[in-house]
């Protein structure tokens, strides 16, 4: 399960990521990545321009490398994870400044340019997708949720409230009961007594909270994943 205080609401923008919501993936920064790995990749690669591009590269390469360890059906909730997860936003970073490092020592998917191979055609891949990336960042991957084949986090948002009153209040509020329904369970003190939906779970805790969980949070921003909405800040 993510903690709480793991969670981020949407993905954010600072000096040295920014999200590219259509592709759904971060992006460094040249001005963040160089603080970061202390390379000055303007100077490497004639202007900032050029050199964003370069690490738009790297981002797709980092990207596909990371998904390929899971299993297809798992791609959308570890792209959710990725973007949703403090702990692996840092680790995203990580990922981008070890893969600069180690294509500036001719090393990586930048093989394939000094190799004179194309890329367009598909020629990454025939010196192995585990060599565009270095062993460090490849270690890195296996000893995070990235690198196992399942993916068993729980990513469904998650809200404690101290009394049934308040949960029974949230439930009318957000739809899932009718206030009648909420009357019954009020009167019985029991959670039995409210009526089945898939959409959501709640229990009563040890600590005497409420835990309601939202069983389709993946699913409600799989729909909005193209409809970022950077006012309110939600997908």
């Amino acid at each position: 399960m993510l903690e709480s205080y793991d969670i981020l609401t949407a993905p954010f923008n600072d000096d040295f990521m920014e999200y590219n919501y259509d592709e759904q993936r971060y992006v460094p920064l040249v001005d963040g990545i160089t603080k970061e790995s202390y390379v000055n990749l303007v100077n490497d690669w004639g202007t900032k321009e050029n050199a964003q591009s370069y690490l738009d590269l790297v981002s797709r390469v980092v990207y596909e490398v990371a998904l390929a360890m899971k299993d297809q059906k798992y791609r959308l909730k570890e792209t959710y994870y990725l973007s949703h997860s403090r702990e692996a936003r840092e680790l995203i970073l990580r990922l981008f400044s070890d893969t600069v490092w180690y294509n500036r020592r001719d090393g990586g998917f930048m093989m394939a340019y000094n190799s004179g191979a194309n890329l367009n055609q598909g020629k990454l891949i025939e010196f192995g997708i585990d060599k565009a990336i270095s062993p460090i960042a490849t270690q890195l991957i296996k000893n995070s949720i990235l690198g196992t084949r399942y993916f068993t986090t729980d990513i469904n948002t998650k809200i404690k409230f101290a009394t049934l009153e308040l949960l029974l209040a949230y439930l009318v509020t957000e739809t899932y009961i009718t206030q009648e329904e909420a009357d019954v369970v009020t009167e019985s003190e029991l959670l039995s007594d409210l009526p089945y939906n898939e959409s959501y779970d709640a229990f009563l805790m040890d600590s005497g909270e409420y835990l309601f969980t939202d069983l389709e949070t993946l699913s409600k921003a799989v729909l909005m994943m193209k409809k970022y909405n950077s006012t309110s800040g939600t997908w």
